[in-house]
């Protein structure tokens, strides 16, 4: 099994202005992606719109939603929330673990991990998705030709000391 890279990052430490999403968040067009106050449902759906679309303007596969690495997210997204530990090893557990829990791993996978929690605005999918594509790390996953699979879980509430946070989890998988 490999691990692939992964990454954290809080989007206010970036300084990201959602009115000024970057061209590539602009060219996707994907409804909802400025707003953080819109139903759960419509969010994810604007957060996989964005990674398919950003991906087709450089020239990649688009990746299939898979529910295994939804609920995989699901379990990392409730682990930092119980721990208050925003890494990508909250409470202690192994990076695969999520990954194991869902019968996702086998054979010679490789999984990745994209992290980030904004507050209001800041936690819109484009300024999360926009946050990623300004750091080398998280680009490098976002766009990286192996994934075949991804799944996002998104919590919001009252967390890491703020109110209106909005927590993505968007993981990357390609089983052999």
């Amino acid at each position: 099994m490999r691990v692939a890279t992964f990454v954290a990052i809080f989007v206010g430490l970036l300084g990201v202005n959602p009115a000024a999403a970057s061209p590539l968040i602009q060219a996707a067009g994907c409804s909802g992606s400025t707003t953080a106050a819109a139903p759960p449902a419509s969010e994810l759906a604007s957060m996989h719109c964005l990674v398919n679309s950003v991906r087709a303007q450089h020239g990649l596969a688009a990746l299939r939603e898979m529910p295994a690495l939804d609920r995989s997210s699901g379990l990392r997204a409730q682990a930092i929330l119980r721990c208050g530990d925003f890494s990508h090893t909250p409470c202690g557990q192994s990076f695969v673990q999520p990954f194991v829990r869902v019968g996702y791993l086998r054979g010679s996978s490789s999984v990745g991990e994209n992290l980030a929690w904004g507050g209001g605005t800041l936690g819109s999918p484009g300024a999360t998705f926009d946050s990623w594509l300004r750091s080398p790390d998280h680009r490098a996953n976002l766009l990286k030709p192996a994934w075949r699979d991804f799944g996002v879980a998104l919590q919001r509430g009252s967390f890491f000391g703020n109110a209106n946070v909005s927590l993505w989890v968007l993981q990357f998988g390609r089983r052999s």
